[in-house]
């Protein structure tokens, strides 16, 4: 827990291509020569120095409850792990350590500030000692999160976004060669779906809220007719250099999420651990290619073009911090947060093109969070992040429930930043040259709707209005948030219910496309590249959970009848599908096996994550001969896991158990 939260996004550690087509909407000719501006890696910028805590009371237990109460509690532990005393601070004036009462948490925790900062050795002893308390649920650091880095007339679409076409796709005339990394938008925007008998264009995503959570917004000319009111959940944070104003816009939460900028000078560099850098404006160009306004003679089209965009503001200087982050998704999905008006518009999606190190735990605050949204039907569409490394180390990539997205470049070959793993769901476009290379220009990057401002926003009228080209999972993510968007407006103009989370998560998995042969990657990258087309086509009817029967953990269910009697066997060639439902992170192991049946009886297991396996589409299997399969992870990746369980002889009286 010592650790900082790495970049996901194209603002800082991702490549981005800033400003590359700094022009008006509609004054670049289709096909124009541009000759992109390359922002280099930066360095992953690491946590060292902890300030705030989250701790979390179990329900019901004899705990603190009121806020002095709460401060006496933690100063206690802090005197007891021995970091209660002087230390000697920047200024040379030695500080000692005492803790004030911040705020509390929309998911019950309460967060605490203390009055100097504790190295990562010092954290790590303090929350050892408050973890040994047994009325702590939980507790950790309040991180900091950062940014991740039909054909419609839009001007740059024909030329510029290959990420929403694909071989399958027309191509429009004068445009260059599709590519194989695309979503197959086109078909998708023209499907007709039938209501009642009658057929009706699909809506493009009208009706769906997506909410995105990241550094606000800024008003630009290709998006704010699809702007829907957010909110502001970047809580006030000091206002001096010892204690940095992460918000920039002088006040704390509040019903304006527009983005002030999230530059980092000289003077800020020093508590925010990196290199000086100019405005990223994440949030517009993740919120552009959600749902720009498309069709309108100019600039870029979003994938979803008839959603709203809710933007919600958790991201300024240097970050975002993880309680603020965790306040904001109960709040977007509808939830209530103490101190806040409710959301009366509550989003059916959303995204989350930011994170950082550490495994999210069962019982953090951010995966409490997540569980609440998708109770209240919002589905949670996350980015991997841009490490290059197993996801299962980043938060909220490795979070129960959500759908996290890698990236893939132009030819559809895993991105070269790309995070991978079994955490990653799936795949979409996030920006890359062919094969893993880093070579960067305007035919490889992700386009979408920017700023002009170096630090502070430019208005509209002053030729703030530019788009720009980025390249991260950050722009992989908004691709599938908004295809989920396609899905779930998609559903309910055929007459179908509004899909569950889960239904939305298969309707994705299901009809993600292979990764071309060529490109396949070597390493988990999800079941394959979004295809928003296929997805489109399978929600227009009735989307069913698949007929897996529920596993509980370390509890045996019976797979075939006992019975003397050869007829009631259970026929050679038949099959019982299983699901070990929200297995968390932080699990040493997980073991499906099989036992039973009679000594004639043999049996095969498929088990796949995410999804139903078939004998030929799997992660893992076992077929030995007889009853007695097993199947053994380590460290499994969050999520739901699928048990096939073939019948390769006539059996009878067999069991399935999974545990971890």
């Amino acid at each position: 827990m010592s650790k900082c939260m790495n970049i996901l996004g194209a603002s800082a550690l991702a490549v981005a291509v800033i400003g590359a087509l700094s022009v008006t909407p509609g004054n670049a000719a289709p096909g124009s020569s541009v000759t992109p501006r390359i922002k280099p890696f930066a360095a992953s910028r690491e946590q060292t120095q902890f300030d705030r805590f989250i701790v979390r009371y179990r329900d019901g237990a004899a705990a603190p409850r009121t806020q002095a109460a709460v401060v006496n509690a933690f100063q206690t532990h802090a005197q007891r792990a021995g970091v209660a005393g002087m230390k000697m601070g920047a200024n040379g004036v030695a500080v000692g350590l005492t803790a004030q009462y911040v705020r509390k948490m929309a998911v019950g925790a309460d967060v605490i500030k203390l009055s100097r900062k504790l190295d990562a050795a010092e954290a790590n002893v303090l929350l050892a000692q408050l973890r040994s308390d047994p009325v702590v649920a939980y507790a950790e650091p309040d991180l900091m999160m950062q940014a991740l880095d039909f054909n419609p007339d839009d001007t740059h679409y024909s030329t510029l976004q290959w990420h929403y076409r694909n071989v399958s796709a027309a191509v429009p005339p004068g445009a260059p060669p599709n590519s194989p990394g695309g979503i197959n938008l086109p078909k998708a925007w023209g499907a007709a779906i039938t209501n009642a008998g009658n057929p009706v264009p699909t809506p493009n995503g009208e009706g769906v809220v997506v909410a995105v959570l990241d550094t606000g917004y800024v008003d630009h000319g290709d998006l704010g007719a699809n702007i829907v009111p957010g909110y502001d959940f970047i809580s006030a944070y000091g206002q001096n250099a010892s204690n940095p104003n992460v918000a920039g816009d002088g006040d704390g939460r509040d019903a304006d999420a527009h983005d002030t900028g999230d530059w980092v000078d000289a003077s800020m560099s020093s508590w925010c651990g990196g290199p000086a850098s100019n405005s990223s404006w994440h949030g517009t160009h993740v919120a552009g290619t959600v749902a720009a306004v498309s069709n309108n003679t100019k600039g870029v089209a979003g994938v979803a073009f008839k959603a709203k965009v809710m933007p919600v503001r958790v991201l300024g200087h240097c970050g975002g911090l993880t309680s603020d982050i965790a306040d904001a998704i109960t709040w977007a999905s509808g939830g209530a947060v103490p101190g806040v008006p409710d959301n009366t518009n509550p989003a059916e999606v959303i995204n989350m093109s930011l994170g950082g190190s550490g495994t999210c735990l069962a019982s953090s605050v951010t995966q409490l969070a997540i569980n609440g949204a998708l109770s209240r039907g919002s589905t949670v569409v996350v980015a991997a992040g841009n490490n290059n490394a197993d996801a299962s180390s980043k938060t909220p990539a490795s979070c129960a429930g959500v759908i996290t997205v890698g990236a893939t470049g132009v030819d559809a070959s895993r991105a070269f930043y790309s995070n991978y793993g079994l955490n990653v769901t799936l795949s979409a476009p996030g920006g890359g040259a062919p094969t893993n290379g880093t070579a960067l220009d305007a035919t490889n990057v992700i386009w979408s709707t920017l700023n002009s401002g170096t630090t502070t926003p430019v208005a509209s009228a002053d030729g703030g209005d530019i788009y720009a080209g980025y390249v991260g999972t950050s722009m992989a993510s908004p691709h599938v948030a908004g295809v989920a968007a396609l899905i779930q407006s998609t559903a309910v103009a055929a007459g179908q219910p509004v899909l569950t989370p889960a239904l939305v998560r298969q309707v994705l998995t299901k009809t993600a496309r292979s990764f071309p042969s060529a490109v396949t990657p070597t390493v988990p990258m999800g079941v394959g590249i979004v295809d928003a087309n296929a997805a489109v086509l399978m929600a227009k009817g009735a989307v069913v959970a698949d007929p897996a029967t529920v596993l509980v953990n370390r509890t045996p269910r019976q797979i075939t009848v006992a019975s003397k009697n050869p007829v009631f066997n259970t026929a050679a060639g038949s099959s019982n599908l299983f699901v070990l439902n929200n297995v968390p992170v932080g699990k040493a192991s997980i073991n499906f096996r099989t036992y039973g049946g009679t000594s004639t009886s043999d049996v095969a297991i498929y088990v796949k994550r995410d999804s139903a396996p078939t004998t030929t589409d799997f992660d893992f299997k076992s077929d030995r001969v007889g009853t007695g399969e097993v199947v053994m992870l380590t460290s499994p990746a969050a999520g739901n896991y699928y048990v096939l369980v073939v019948n390769t002889k006539a059996s009878a009286d067999e069991y399935v158990l999974a545990a971890y």
